[in-house]
């Protein structure tokens, strides 16, 4: 893995500050650390449920496409470099009611235009694993804004 990129010590606080008013601040995500290594976040579950009271499937996808693209932007030395998401496949292997959920992004394969990252999200309160997600994303240079 590449890591010719610096992270600032305080890169987890700085992402937090910026995402305030995006759509990671309205689903309350919370990035807790971010470095080449890893990519960890915690998610309210309230607000963020289907009519049943669930935790959403759609905003599960969200946390994990997040922080595993924050990852791989962190690696690709955004913003010299973009990043994106490809694809993204997710099983859902429980659920939760209430609390919040965590999750972890690590990288399986740095390429130099694509990366490929697992997440697994878990319940902070019983640490029981609710979905396990692979998302492949693709690094790019800008586009010269017209």
């Amino acid at each position: 893995m590449s890591q010719e990129t610096v992270l600032p010590e305080n890169a987890a606080e700085m992402a937090n500050q910026t995402s305030k008013g995006t759509y990671l601040g309205k689903l309350g995500i919370e990035i807790v650390e971010w470095t080449h290594e890893r990519v960890v976040a915690t998610m309210p579950v309230e607000g963020n449920t289907q009519p049943d009271g669930f935790l959403h499937g759609g905003a599960t996808m969200s946390l994990a496409e997040s922080i595993a693209s924050m990852g791989a932007a962190g690696v690709a030395g955004w913003p010299e470099k973009i990043v994106m998401g490809l694809q993204q496949t997710c099983n859902f292997l429980s659920t939760a009611t209430s609390g919040s959920v965590r999750g972890v992004a690590t990288p399986v394969n740095i390429g130099r235009t694509t990366h490929l990252w697992d997440v697994d999200i878990t319940s902070v309160d019983t640490g029981k694993r609710i979905a396990s997600a692979r998302v492949t994303i693709a690094v790019r240079e800008p586009r010269a804004k017209t």
